[in-house]
């Protein structure tokens, strides 16, 4: 089941409640890494990784999440993906994937997409956050909670990036979404991007 499209000058997002497998569709093995693959040729082995960038039309590329953060980034020649838990932001995917990019597209005329996530309103973290992120841990009632939104959308300002949206909804609290803060589910939500071929 399909539940977000959005279609920009010959490039697509989508977020799908359930991910499947198809023979154009190019997954990462998501370890939480800061590692990117450049994905230049299709077939290609899966490796480790937490992002992936292609110039390839007709290609999906994707990555599964049930908290973590999705990114869809679209250029005018290249498109990303990427995978951001709490580790991922802070061992800087963000800032290697548009490092990438950067010397494929102007980074300024990039679109970044930000999908569902664990938000502030529900994701509670430990006191050691409060050293690895300390503008973004919010305190309420003696409890810390942090939004992966927002540490991004701050990381992506610093990178000069100007066009942002996002899809402002917590999976652990909107009970249509996987969430596996909310049941340990095995369920993932899939998150590809690819450009249109040409007929």
């Amino acid at each position: 089941m399909e539940i977000y499209k959005l279609d920009l000058n010959g490039k697509e997002i989508r977020i799908k409640l359930r991910w499947e497998e198809h023979r154009n569709l190019y997954l990462p093995i998501q370890r939480h890494t800061s590692r990117v693959i450049e994905l230049k040729s299709f077939p290609y082995p899966p490796m480790i990784g937490d992002a992936v960038i292609t110039d390839l039309p007709g290609i999906e590329i994707g990555v599964k999440t049930a908290d973590c953060l999705p990114i869809a980034i679209l250029g005018r020649s290249w498109i990303g993906v990427i995978h951001a838990g709490w580790r991922g932001l802070k061992s800087g995917i963000i800032e290697e994937t548009i490092n990438k990019l950067s010397a494929y597209e102007d980074i300024e005329r990039l679109f970044v997409f930000l999908g569902p996530c664990a938000k502030g309103c529900c994701y509670e973290v430990g006191i050691e956050f409060e050293e690895l992120f300390p503008k973004h841990v919010k305190r309420r009632d003696s409890r810390l909670f942090l939004d992966l939104q927002e540490v991004a959308l701050d990381k992506l300002k610093s990178l000069d990036i100007k066009a942002v949206g996002s899809l402002d909804t917590c999976t652990i609290c909107t009970p249509t979404l996987p969430s596996y803060r909310r049941t340990q589910t095995k369920d993932r939500m899939l998150t590809t991007v690819r450009i249109k071929q040409e007929k």
